[in-house]
């Protein structure tokens, strides 16, 4: 190998490391399910069956478990550095649940201060008509909405599969976006390489 080509392959390198460790930097919101406009309020919404276990983004049914009562958490924190008066909260079960109990799918709320943390409980069931078909699965999306003075702040999901469901897991956020600059730069060493052979 000549000097040119090593220092070619050299630089090569470092560039695929700096881009590997910076493309996990910085995780916005939206990567999360979250859609936040106003970085004065954070909601985040998650479910559980209902005094079980921990709250996730994701909970998972099987049939036998299709009379449980679904429980959803939607927490809302003021990051900012003001107190903010009617702010509303609005919850949109999917057509295949309906309520049980719990806070109100629509709920207001005042003297709402910097580093305070609303939190709202709301139970839910899935329609037992879903459970008719057999080898079936199936996931319904859960939304809640934040509003400050009838404008929108930001919203939150929390996803439900019930039926005959096989759990996958997904790669952690920012895998894709490290793993594209790693394997362009990968390319490039590959390219130097095959060109250093002519």
């Amino acid at each position: 190998m000549n000097k040119k080509f090593m220092k070619n392959l050299i630089v090569s390198i470092a560039a695929v490391a700096f881009l590997g460790i910076n493309a996990n930097g910085k995780v916005y919101a939206d990567q999360y399910g979250e859609d936040i406009k106003n970085k004065s309020f954070r909601i985040e919404k998650e479910v559980r069956i209902k005094d079980e276990g921990d709250f996730e983004d994701k909970l998972v049914l099987d049939s036998d478990e299709s009379d449980e009562i679904i429980e959803f958490r939607v927490r809302i924190e003021n990051v900012g550095e003001v107190e903010t008066d009617d702010m509303k909260m609005e919850d949109f079960l999917p057509e295949e649940m309906y309520r049980v109990g719990g806070d109100g799918l629509t709920e207001y709320f005042d003297d709402f201060e910097p580093g305070d943390v609303v939190t709202f409980y709301i139970d839910a069931k899935i329609d037992e008509d879903e459970f008719d078909n057999e080898n079936f699965d199936k996931c319904v999306v859960n939304k809640a909405e934040l509003y400050y003075d009838d404008a929108f702040e930001g919203a939150d999901t929390a996803i439900v599969c019930y039926g005959d469901v096989e759990v996958t897991e997904l790669p952690e956020t920012g895998f894709a976006t490290t793993m594209i600059p790693v394997g362009l730069g990968l390319m490039v060493v590959g390219a130097l390489i095959k060109r250093s052979r002519k």
